[in-house]
Parts: structure tokens; C-alpha cells; sequence
């Protein structure tokens, strides 16, 4: 017997497109039952993800079939494309007669910012497309479950911002002082399948950098999502750095609390922010990448001496931080507890 609900992936030659059919390969009630690729058509999926020989049979489609979604209870359409690229397949879809059971899921960033000023700056090769923007949600799953579960149409976060706002969601109106400090750590594969110089291992191996200070497009999305408890005091800086790993994302934010810190009480806090959240995990100690590589656990933490508090977290870049919480969101959408098929641990060492 089949699996209740089916996956297309459009653009499925990326790195996010083959962890995707990985972590549907341990579903339960999800399975991929197409993926596209036009420079890939007709070749098997193994050819481009040679990780899921005798794992997934599909062989690539140069566009989704609507008769193939139908076949299920109910569907969903993943774009996993480069910015730019999302709304032009979006209307697409749109005007082609997307069956009324088949939702999407938009992994780029084209989608995800309100403000059109801030969508201009930051993301200038993108068309604001409000009509198309007012039909999606913004889906951080532990941000908004409810607007989740009865959303048809859904913007996936930013890997970057989905670590940063998780740190610090649970200090929402508690009352801060001085700048807050998110400094973000990230493995290569965040940059995508193309080569990039910034990204060859020679260069990239014995390195460390920072980049687009103070400009990154996953700040204002950051802002957003934690609202006036961090935007509107003018007092946020965030700094993305380059380390020599594959996957992973490890945030260190630095908070001024307005008094000194009760770390109970902060504690307190975190526990009641994620206390029903099965994948959020708060650590004693600092969180380890090792042990969220490959799931899509985020690993929280924090330290606080008088008014200053730092909080860490940790998670894939391409699980917790990509297709790990577009599962997540499926799962809500199709009315299944969110953490189905996700409770996966990581490898240990990697």
C-alpha cells in the first residue's frame, strides 16, 4: 500500500533537492513521487545524488505532472531553486491549474521578506510579486504552528535565520539594553551545489572569514520574525562566518539584559517556549554540530553572568535549516505531529 501523501521537487540537481529525498526516504506517510530537472531529464536520480542509489528510483521530469499528485489524499510542491527563480515557476504552477489538494513550499528567500523596502535591498533581483507573497506564510514551524497547519502556501526560513531566531525567540519582551549581537558560524554547503572560488576546498579548508557584514538578507528576515522585542530598538547587528565544514550552523548570540540575570528564570523561559517542541533540544552545556548533522534538531544553550547573556545554538543547514523544517511543515499541514519521520539521530562523529 502506498504512502497517504506525495512530494514533488522542482529543481531537484541541489544539494537541498537530494537531502530532501533522503529524509522522505524515512517517512512513514510522505514519499517523493516526482522530481524535476530539465539539464537531468530522464536520467535517474542517482546519477546526480549518488547517495540514493537503491534508495529512490525516480528518474528526473522536465516538469511536474499534475496527474501524478492526484493520485494522493494530499500533495505539495517543493521549489528548490536559486533566488530569482521562485516566482516565475510559482505562477506557473498557479496558472496551470495546481489541484486544490496540492500545497506549496518555497525554499528560497524570494518570498520571505514583508517590507518591500527591505525585500528591494536585499534580495533586488527578485520582483516583489505582493499578490503571490500575501498567500504564503512565513514557516518557522515553532514560530507559528497554527498559521502552519492551515496554511496552503508556505515560504521556508532562512538556515541563518532559523538558527538566530530560535536562540533568541524565547526572550521575546523581556527587557534588553545595548545592542544584541548575533554572531553566525556556517559550513559550505549552505552556498549550494555550484562552485563557487569562495567555496573550493583549497581555499575554504584551513580558513575562517567573515562575510556581507552588517548585510546579510537573513538579518531583516531575523528581525522580522522576533519583531519589536529586537527591531524597533535599533540595536542589532548580525555577522555570518565561513568555517571549514560541510553542514552546520553554530549561532553565539550576545544579549544586555536591562538587570541582571535570573538564570532560572531564563531558563524558565526556554522551557516554556519549547517545552511541546520535540525538535528543539536544550543542552546543559554548549551545543556540538556533530550532533545535529543530519537531523533536524536545533541544540540550545545559554550562559548569563549579571546583565549579560549569551545564547548558542546549533543545527544542519540542511535539515533543521532547510528541507528538515519544510518536512516539519508538511507534517503540521497534513495534520500529522510535526516531529513524524524527523526523529532521527545524527552520526555522532562526521
Amino acid at each position: 500500500m502506498g504512502k497517504r501523501f506525495g512530494v514533488a521537487i522542482v529543481g531537484g540537481s541541489g544539494y537541498g533537492a537530494g537531502e530532501l529525498l533522503r529524509m522522505l526516504s524515512l517517512h512513514p506517510d510522505i514519499e517523493a513521487c516526482a522530481i524535476t530537472s530539465r539539464a537531468h531529464a530522464g536520467k535517474p536520480v542517482d546519477s546526480v545524488h549518488s547517495h540514493l542509489t537503491n534508495i529512490s528510483s525516480l528518474s528526473f521530469e522536465p516538469e511536474v505532472s499534475f496527474e501524478t499528485l492526484g493520485r494522493y489524499e494530499r500533495s505539495v510542491v517543493v521549489l528548490a531553486m536559486p533566488s530569482g527563480q521562485a516566482v516565475p515557476a510559482l505562477r506557473g504552477l498557479l496558472g496551470n491549474g495546481l489541484p486544490e489538494t496540492t500545497s506549496i513550499i518555497d525554499l528560497s528567500g524570494d518570498l520571505r521578506l514583508r517590507d518591500p523596502q527591505q525585500h528591494s535591498r536585499f534580495y533586488p533581483e527578485v520582483e516583489f510579486s505582493d499578490d503571490i507573497r500575501s498567500r504564503f506564510v512565513y514557516g518557522l514551524s515553532e514560530l507559528g504552528r497554527d498559521e502552519v497547519k492551515n496554511a496552503r502556501f508556505i515560504s521556508n526560513p532562512g538556515c541563518l535565520a532559523s538558527a538566530a531566531t530560535l536562540a533568541l525567540l524565547p526572550l521575546k519582551g523581556l527587557e534588553l539594553s545595548g545592542t544584541t549581537v548575533v554572531d553566525a558560524k556556517t559550513g559550505t554547503s549552505g552556498a549550494g551545489r555550484e562552485p563557487q572560488a569562495s567555496m573550493h576546498h583549497p581555499g575554504r579548508a584551513g580558513d575562517f572569514t567573515a562575510y556581507k557584514a552588517l548585510q546579510h538578507r537573513h538579518e531583516p528576515e531575523i528581525m522580522q520574525a522576533l519583531g519589536s522585542s529586537f527591531a524597533e530598538i535599533g540595536h542589532f547587528m548580525f555577522v555570518p562566518h565561513l568555517i571549514p565544514v560541510s553542514r552546520g550552523i553554530f549561532v553565539t548570540a550576545y544579549v544586555t539584559l536591562s538587570a541582571e540575570a535570573d538564570p532560572a528564570a531564563i531558563r524558565s523561559r526556554y522551557e516554556r517556549a519549547y517545552g511541546h517542541s520535540p525538535l528543539i533540544r536544550l543542552r546543559q552545556g554548549p551545543p556540538r554540530l556533530v550532533d545535529v548533522v543530519g537531523t533536524n534538531f536545533c541544540d540550545i544553550s545559554f550562559a548569563a553572568r549579571g546583565k549579560q547573556l549569551v545564547v548558542m545554538s546549533a543545527l544542519d543547514n540542511l535539515g533543521k535549516g532547510m528541507v528538515g523544517a519544510a518536512i516539519q511543515n508538511m507534517n503540521l499541514m497534513f495534520g500529522l505531529p510535526e516531529e513524524t519521520g524527523l526523529l532521527v539521530p545524527s552520526l555522532g562523529p562526521v
